[in-house]
């Protein structure tokens, strides 16, 4: 569920008005979706309060290096960086209610990025302490993963999770993703999509071979 050390990336193939069509299309799908307990609805600019109450809290920044975000600021700055994601692609972090409460528990979902020279879908939740145990996460996981694997291009997803962190892993193999100790650095990968060893060797022997 880590994001660190992986970068955004232009709509691939597309000119400015195809994009921008494009991602219309996949927000209509993606800005609010219900599953039998939550809400997962697209961010807003007003949502920097929830989102430093969940980031900011050292609970669940355990496995989290970089430890909780130290202000306001700091997560107002990461909602600001999801927004535009929202506004190029069309789909992205949900932030997360339960279906009869307004109050925000989490965020999460799948958002577009490259990681080793590869488009992929990074996975991603994190839940207010108060939820946890309840299988939220599971359930968000769950739905982002599906959704995306229907309407986005065939990209893999991926969840990059530290050591130790077996909640987290637990919360990705649910939603359908594998271990991958290949793809390993100092996060532990599960991927779902991602070519096997010998799939990715050829690819990039027959690509040599045409370049």
């Amino acid at each position: 569920m880590s994001s660190d050390g992986i970068q955004s990336h232009p709509l691939p193939g597309s000119t400015r008005r195809e994009a921008l069509l494009e991602s219309a299309a996949v927000a209509r799908i993606f800005s609010r979706v219900t599953t039998p307990r939550l809400v997962l609805r697209r961010l807003r600019i007003e949502d920097g309060q929830a989102m430093f109450a969940v980031h900011g809290d050292p609970a669940t920044n355990l496995y989290n290096p970089a430890g909780p975000h130290p202000d306001l600021g700091t997560s107002e700055e990461m909602l600001r960086s999801c927004l535009h994601h929202w506004e190029v692609y069309g789909f992205g972090y949900w932030a997360v209610t339960l279906l009869q409460e307004g109050n925000i528990i989490g965020f999460g979902g799948v958002e577009h990025r490259v990681w080793r020279e590869r488009e992929v879908l990074n996975l991603y939740y994190r839940f207010t302490p108060s939820a946890w145990g309840q299988g939220y996460a599971s359930e968000l996981a769950r739905t982002a993963v599906s959704l995306a694997r229907a309407h986005l291009p065939p990209w893999p997803v991926i969840a990059r999770v530290r050591p130790g962190n077996i909640a987290s892993i637990r919360t990705a193999e649910r939603a359908g993703l594998v271990r991958r100790p290949d793809l390993d650095t100092e996060h532990l990968v599960l991927a779902l999509g991602w070519p096997s060893g010998d799939d990715e060797l050829n690819s990039r022997q027959e690509k040599r071979k045409w370049s």
